[in-house]
């Protein structure tokens, strides 16, 4: 072999290994972002927002900002795990709705999802143990009620009442992990606000996502409120339940904690909005399901701006 032969056939050797491994690479990197866009990345953002609530609401520096960080990326993993098997496990009812979402068209395989969540939750259990403070708890009570509303036995997404149960408890367990991630104590601000926003999820949240989604509910064997009683009692349902959390948010708030006011006013606001939308909506029966689910996103939206004008109020202060 000449001199310059050998550099030639080394040349050839690595380029077959890196050719290999940049198609794994990039498989690994589809796999991910398919991953994170079936766990919801809107609902990723609202519960991370929850979790920074929780930590500013005591009013005191974190005792541990590195603590707090861990805490804060444990929570992450352990909210894209709970959503991500939410997907696995809605794969019927999620084809029958016409989800775009990856699982449902079919670009992103079940066995891969599964896999995937499971690596999330060790991840959420190692960043809770490593962050302290009481954080490893909660993560694994949020994790244990992910499991309870997706899979078998407790499947409470089958049921309006077992979903309210368990939404109400992965937005109270969120707000109270900051809290220990922070290391600091309850306060009455964090404990209004965070009961508050719990209620509007579990008693509105739980409810305006099934309106749009009746006929699949229905197909995978759920027993909501509008499969079992129909769009005109869960919208009924829906309306009464955000006027009470919006007018009970207000009032709880400027009886014990003034402060929280600046993120139950927002809610106060959203309510009206969410039973206007609610009241649209149902002139729209037969629209596409994007258009029947303009109350769910006014319940988005409100979550959103309650839980950053709280946080922005409390981070001036």
């Amino acid at each position: 072999m000449t001199e310059t032969a050998a550099p030639a056939a080394t040349s050839r050797h690595v380029a077959g290994l890196i050719g290999p491994a940049r198609i794994r690479c990039r498989t690994a990197l589809k796999t991910a972002h398919l991953c994170w866009s079936e766990a919801r990345p809107s609902v990723q953002l609202v519960f991370v927002l929850r979790f920074a609530v929780g930590a500013v609401s005591t009013g005191q520096l974190p005792q541990s900002p590195g603590r707090t960080v861990l805490g804060l990326a444990s929570w992450w993993c352990a909210v894209a795990c709970a959503y991500l098997l939410n997907g696995v496990t809605d794969v019927q009812e999620d084809r029958a709705n016409g989800s775009q979402r990856p699982i449902a068209r079919g670009d992103l395989p079940v066995r891969t999802a599964a896999v995937v969540t499971a690596l999330l939750a060790g991840a959420a259990l190692a960043l809770g143990a490593l962050a302290g403070g009481g954080v490893l708890g909660w993560a694994a009570g949020f994790l244990l009620l992910g499991w309870a509303y997706s899979a078998r036995p407790i499947q409470a997404k089958r049921s309006s009442l077992r979903c309210a149960v368990v939404v109400f408890g992965l937005g109270a367990t969120s707000y109270a992990a900051g809290i220990s991630a922070a290391g600091n104590s309850w306060t009455g601000t964090g404990a209004v606000f965070g009961c508050v926003m719990s209620a509007w999820m579990a008693l509105v949240g739980s409810v305006v996502k099934d309106l749009g989604d009746a006929d699949g509910d229905a197909a995978g064997g759920r027993r909501t409120v509008a499969v079992v009683h129909g769009l005109g009692a869960a919208r009924a349902l829906a309306m009464g339940s955000a006027a009470l959390v919006g007018a009970a948010g207000t009032v709880a708030a400027a009886l014990w904690a003034p402060l929280a006011l600046a993120g139950t006013l927002p809610v106060a606001a959203g309510a009206v909005w969410v039973i206007v939308r609610v009241l649209r909506d149902g002139r729209r029966q037969h629209a596409e399901r994007r258009q029947r689910r303009g109350a769910y996103r006014a319940f988005m939206v409100t979550q959103y701006a309650a839980n950053l004008s709280i946080l922005g109020a409390l981070a001036v202060l």
